[in-house]
Order: C-alpha cells, then structure tokens, then sequence
C-alpha cells in the first residue's frame, strides 16, 4: 500500500481521526460586481464556495443549527410568486430587480438544505436532483445575464417575458422535485428506538441465572460484537421504510402504539437471553449510554420528526403557489405500446426511444434510480450509436399540436434541457473511451450546432467543457466511481490504522523464512489487531485492481455463455483473483481448526479463527469476516461447538445473523449500503444477484401489445444496485503496511490455490476424521 502513517513508539496502536468542518449558516452576503464579472459567474462561485464538506451529525447534533425549511422557503417563494406575476405583465424593470433576488433565496434554500444527514445527501436520487436545481438554475440566469445592462430592452418583450416564465417554473419544478427526493430519503431514514432499559434489566438478570462464566483461554479482540447500527435499504436493495416503537403522525407529533407482550416458548426460551443480549449488542455496541447521550438521541429523533414534517409540509405550498403553473409530462402517442409499468406505478418494460422518451420528461422524476440503470446497463441491450441518435431524435422531436404558441417554447425548453443534462453525465460520469469514441465525434457536432443554438452559452459549455476535457485526455472514462469514492471520503473521518506490536519470529519473517511460522504466533490481542489489518491490506490490493462495472459483465458473460461487447481481457483475471484469495483464506481457516490433535486444541483454534473474523467486522472487511467465520461455521468439518465459551458463541451468532442467507444475507447488504468509510466486500452475494437475474429474458413483449418486444428493466435494476454496492467499497483503506507480515500471508494462502478446491475438501475431511469423529460431508459454501 502506498498509504502509511507515523508511527507513535509509545502507542500499540494508533488510530488518528480527522475533525470534520462544522457547518454554519451566514447571512446571505451581497452581491457586488466587480469590473467584467457576470452576474452568472458570480452566483456560482457563491454557491459553491459556500458548500463546504459537513460532519455526519451536523443536523442530528446539539450543536448545529435546526433545519426548517418552513421558514427558509418563504425566502424563495415569495419572490418567485413577484417575479411570476411581472414577467406576465411583461414588466422588464421587476423582472431586473426581482431576479437577483430571487437567486440569492435559491441559493439560501440550497444551503439551509444542505444541513441535511450524508445518508441523504450522498443518495443518488438527491444527487441526481440536486443536479437538476443547478441545471435549471444556470439557465435562468444566464438568460436574465442580460439585464444587469440598466438600458437593455429586448426586442419583443412578449417572448422574453414567456422565456423568463419558462425559466423560473424550470428552476422551481426541479426545486419541488428536490424537495420530494429529501422528503422520501428522510422518511427512510427514520431512526429506531433503543431498547427499554427494563427489558435490559430483565434480560441481563436471566442471563446472570442460566448462563455459565465463561472459561476460555484464548484472548483475542474485546467481546463487544462487531456488528452495528441499522440502516434504510431493503434486502434487494431499494429503500424500506424501517419499524419504529414511535411513529410520526403527520403533523409530526410522536404517537405510542399500544404495548404488546409476547410469551417465550420452545427454543426461544432457551436463547432468549442470548438473542435479546445480542440484539442489544447489534444496535448499541459501546456501553450502554448515560443520561446527556439519551438527551441527544431524544433530541435527535425529535429533529428528524420537525424535519420531515415541515419539508412535506412546504411541498404543500407549491401547489398553493404555482399549482398548474410548473412543468409537467406531456402524454406521447407510442406510450401505450411502448412504456409498461407495474401496480406501484414503476417502470419494467420500455422500448429504447420510449425509455429515453420517458427519462426526459417530469413524470420519470419520481424513479430515482432509473438513470443509474440506463447508463449503467444500456450496452447490453443497445449500442452507444443507438442511443445517441435516439437522444437526438428526441431533442429534434415535434411537440404536441395541443399546446398553445405560448406554451410550446416553454415545454420545448424543459425537453432540450433534460437532454442535455443527460447527455453531459453520460460524457462525465458513465463514458466509456473503447465503446463509446466511435459516438464522440457526432456527439460533439450535435453540441456545438444544436445545444449552443438552442440553449443558453453557459448551459451549452457545460457539456462542451465535459467533451473538450474528454478529448485532452489519452483514453476518457467516466468520474462516476471517483465522485463516489469522493463523496463517501468527505463524509467521514479518515481513519489510519497501524500497529507497532511485533511477532517473536519477525527476524526470520524478514529474511523469508516462513516454514515455522504459525498463526499462533499472534495470539495476543495486538498481534490479532496486526492480521485483521495486513489481511485487509491484501485483500484490498486485489479488489482495488478492478471495476464493478467489469466484474458485473464478467459475469453476466459466464451465466449466459454470451461475449459482452467492451469488457476488458484481464477483468475476469482480476475478478476471479480477489474471489479465489477468498476461497483459498476459507480454506486456510478450516486447515487449522481440522488439523488440531485434540478436542481442546480444535476449540482454541476456532476461539482464535472467531476473534480473527470478529477484528476483521471491526474495520468491515467482510471477505475476510465471512470467509473465517463461515470456515468455523462448517459442523460437518469441525464438528460440535457447544464448548467454545459463552463469548465466543455470541461471535458465531452475531457473524451467522449477519450473512444469513435466509433473507439473502439481508444485514451484510444493509451495512454495505450505509457504510461511510472503508469497506471490503465478500463477493458472494454479488455474484448470486447478478446471475440470478440472468435468468429473466433480456426482452419480452408487452402484455397489452403482443408482438411489440421491450427492454426488460426488472433484469437491470438488481444489477444496477450491485455495481453501486460494489462502487462503495472503493474507498481507500489507511493502513501502514508490513511488507514481511503481508508476504507471509500471500504465501500461505496462496499455496490452497495449487489444487481444485474439491481436492481440497477431500484432504480436509480426511483431516477432520483423525479425531474419531464420523461427519457427514457437506458442500463448499462457496459452491
């Protein structure tokens, strides 16, 4: 790794964080012009100037000012409404004033949103809307830019009147639509209540009478479990709304339900003190909190209720304000043969001109990830050629005969704006220089013939800047895993790991001499601190070497036998590296514990392997976590576990919970999808959705319309939410790196990659019948 820290010589361990920037809320400053400056460069250097990384607690913390749109949003709205009512009056003088104002109360409103929690700005719904603010935004100003000139006068006021409407109900449909996406992610947010101390006590006082002190000798990582905290997404990915003991009614007032109590049966009464104590441990892994912290989480979750309720509650005020007046979804004749959608009103089959059809009108607004899986997802079912042309055909498109002369430029507007917002993310974010060159030279025509002709100069440059910036570079690609890695890294403390404790056998680790060398050589809490952070800089090594994008095609190549266009020839090397290291670390692990010579040797080494796992959770490397613990999880090998110690089997219950399969290892994807820092994935899970969804057919006709085959989108969407998952945890571990410790790891593991993993399991189950043990054989997990 090319990360490393100081070391401290008095510390065993030293990890050094970070203070984040706290944000502030300053008074909107004035504008003052300065000699040749435009009003536009201005604002934006504003904006963005004022939009510092915040801390993950800024909003939910005492400190922090609250949030309440109710009272910002009247900044904005009112001189919308002025501004609205001028230009209809076609009123050049209001209009000059009125702008500049009402700029400055947009970019408040952006501001006072930006106090929101990371969970909710970093989504890619609020993203992708936000982005369509700004979008908007840069088109009202610069088509106001003119009028900081006092003698301008336009030669039909009329048009520029409608134009100046155009504008603003384009900025203000994106800002209600930005509003919708907060208030949807917040609602997901919901935070849970923490256990009531009396169920606690009582659990605590059960367990004190049923349960045996525990007699292991092992020491290794601290007993706390190491998993924590819960999270908004559902098993498949898509967001779930989460239980809560105090629900919100809808001015936002705590409501109780009634209490219900359940008896204990069976093996429930058996493991409820075990289950219950776990349970507590998942959600509150550090002590239980005193008096203040129950005074913040109360205050915390109070916030988030005011929060909520008074963003839905200013939502409300647009359709007061500017009901009918906003941008709306024009229906097309071909939808009806072209676009399906389901109960819940979500897109599932769609031709490709309908589907781009439908993500450049207001109506897509409400799928927020339907973006992600077009550009994520479009060569396999389409070409960049195809796209394009149906990009253009769409921007070329004639508008319905319905409209009025007024109202024509202005849904005309809204159309070519979403289209070239669309297209400058595909340049920026998704752009792919060996497939999609052969489209950058009629893509660079079309902008500078059509988008400068048509739409602002400043809306226009953004996507000729984005094509000059990809042809300056030698091979472009797209920012999209870059921004995300960005946007995870300023949401979090950077977090530097090292550790000075040394092994007995360093001299002769050094000088590669690693034949005597024995994992229970570590078996001190340090020395378990130094494995789980040199594994985890092996295992990122390798993971870091590919892309999600490459890894998803390498294997919707090996479910369906057919060769995807574009995939890169050491993808599937690099991906098949980093899941083979898991495999032969599995292996490893079930090495040790079979080979024991006694019944009490076994159980220390799966005491040891555990606490590994468990130190491993820690700094979520869950491929290394999964792969040992699921090596001591295999009773067919191992044997019974009934006498590895209280502790020690709360580890086991806690990581068997967590990857449960049950529920599609439900947990592990919860906690990949609301991480903020550094993540090691076990490739497992990806693998079995991306091939499971291979299964559907990649087009299929439309129920109402035999004969017309559409895109089917339901075998996108699962892939979609993987390639994400996966782009998460390209964050960077800080880890200092000893190069001897690594090199003696690399060694050991590597050497189960020098036979089939079924010999291997031969070898083991032969290994694990020397204790006198009869075992049934039983598959690999990773089968």
């Amino acid at each position: 790794m090319a990360n490393t820290i100081t070391s401290s010589p008095t510390k065993l361990r030293t990890i050094t964080r970070r203070p984040s920037r706290q944000f502030e809320l300053k008074p909107e400053p004035e504008v003052i012009l300065g000699p040749g400056e435009s009003l536009t460069q201005k604002l934006e250097n504003s904006t963005i100037s004022n939009n510092p990384a915040l801390s993950s607690t800024r909003m939910l913390s005492l400190n922090s000012p609250q949030f309440d749109i109710e009272k910002t949003l009247p900044v904005i709205l009112g001189p919308a409404k002025l501004l609205r009512d001028a230009a209809s009056a076609q009123d050049i003088a209001s209009i000059r004033s009125l702008s500049l104002t009402f700029l400055h109360a947009l970019t408040r409103v952006l501001r006072s949103m930006s106090q929101f929690p990371l969970d909710v700005l970093n989504s890619s719904g609020y993203r992708n809307a936000e982005s369509g603010v700004r979008h908007h935004k840069l088109l009202f100003m610069s088509h106001v830019e003119v009028l900081k000139d006092k003698n301008f006068e336009p030669v039909c006021r009329k048009q520029f009147s409608w134009h100046t409407l155009g504008c603003l109900d384009a900025v203000m449909s994106s800002l209600k639509r930005l509003m919708q996406v907060t208030e949807r992610e917040m609602h997901q947010l919901k935070p849970l209540p923490d256990t009531p101390e009396e169920c606690e006590e009582e659990v605590e006082a059960e367990a004190t009478e049923e349960m045996e002190p525990d007699g292991d000798e092992f020491n290794g990582a601290p007993p706390t479990s190491p998993l924590s905290g819960d999270s908004h997404q559902s098993s498949d990915g898509s967001s779930t709304d989460r239980t809560c003991v105090e629900e919100v009614d809808e001015l936002g007032s705590f409501v109780k339900p009634s209490e219900i109590k359940r008896t204990k049966r069976g093996l429930a009464a058996i493991l409820g003190p075990l289950s219950v104590n776990l349970r507590r441990k998942i959600s509150q892994p550090f002590s239980r909190p005193n008096k203040a912290t129950s005074v913040e989480i109360l205050t915390t979750r109070a916030g988030h209720a005011r929060a909520t309720a008074n963003i839905r509650n200013s939502i409300a005020l647009f359709s007061e304000l500017f009901d009918g007046k906003l941008e709306n979804s024009l229906p097309h004749p071909d939808d009806s043969t072209e676009l399906f959608f389901d109960r819940n009103g979500i897109l599932q089959l769609a031709s490709l001109r309908g589907l781009i059809r439908y993500l450049t009108s207001a109506v897509s607004d409400d799928d927020l990830e339907l973006s992600d899986v077009f550009f994520l997802c479009f060569r396999y079912f389409s070409t960049p050629t195809l796209v394009l042309e149906a990009f253009i055909e769409r921007y070329k498109e004639d508008l319905p005969s319905c409209l009025s002369p007024d109202q024509a430029p202005i849904q005309s507007i809204h159309v070519k704006m979403r289209v070239a917002r669309l297209l400058n993310q595909w340049v920026d974010l998704h752009w792919r220089h060996s497939e999609d060159q052969e489209v950058f030279a009629p893509l660079l025509q079309f902008a500078f013939s059509d988008l400068s002709r048509d739409l602002p100069r400043n809306v226009s440059a953004k996507l000729i800047d984005t094509l000059h910036n990809a042809a300056c570079a030698k091979e472009h690609n797209g920012r999209r895993l870059e921004k995300t890695v960005q946007l995870i890294q300023g949401s979090s403390q950077t977090e530097e790991l090292c550790s000075l404790w040394e092994p007995r056998d360093k001299k002769a680790m050094v000088k590669g001499d690693f034949s005597k060398i024995k994992l229970s050589s570590f078996s001190s809490p340090q020395g378990m601190v130094l494995l789980a952070h040199q594994l985890t800089v092996l295992l990122w090594e390798k993971y870091r070497d590919f892309q999600p994008e490459d890894a998803a095609r390498f294997w919707v190549e090996e479910a369906t036998g057919k060769s995807i266009f574009g995939v890169s020839n050491d993808a599937g090397t690099k991906v098949t590296t980093y899941a083979s290291f898991e495999k032969a670390l599995h292996l490893w692990a079930l090495d040790v514990i079979v080979s024991a010579q006694s019944k009490e040797d076994r159980i220390q080494k799966v005491q040891f392997v555990l606490e590994w796992a468990q130190e491993c959770h820690t700094i979520r490397n869950y491929a290394a976590s999964w792969a040992l613990f699921s090596a001591c999880d295999r009773q067919s090998l191992v044997g019974s576990l009934l006498d590895i110690g209280v502790r020690h089997e709360e580890i086991l219950v806690a990581l068997r919970l967590f990857f449960s399969h049950t529920n599609r290892m439900k947990a592990y994807k919860d906690a990949i999808q609301s991480s903020h820092g550094p993540t090691l994935p076990t490739l497992v899970l990806f693998v079995g959705d991306v091939k499971r969804q291979c299964g559907n057919e990649e087009c299929v006709d439309h129920p109402n319309a035999p004969g017309h085959k559409l895109i089917n989108l339901r075998r996108y969407r699962p892939l979609t939410r993987a390639i994400r998952d996966m782009e998460r945890c390209h964050t960077p571990y800080h880890i200092q790196r000893v190069d001897y410790v690594c090199q003696w790891m690399e060694e050991v593991i590597c050497s189960y990659l020098s036979r089939p993993e079924a010999e291997w399991e031969d070898i083991l189950y032969d290994k694990s019948r020397l204790l006198g043990k009869k075992i049934n054989r039983k598959c690999s997990i990773y089968a």
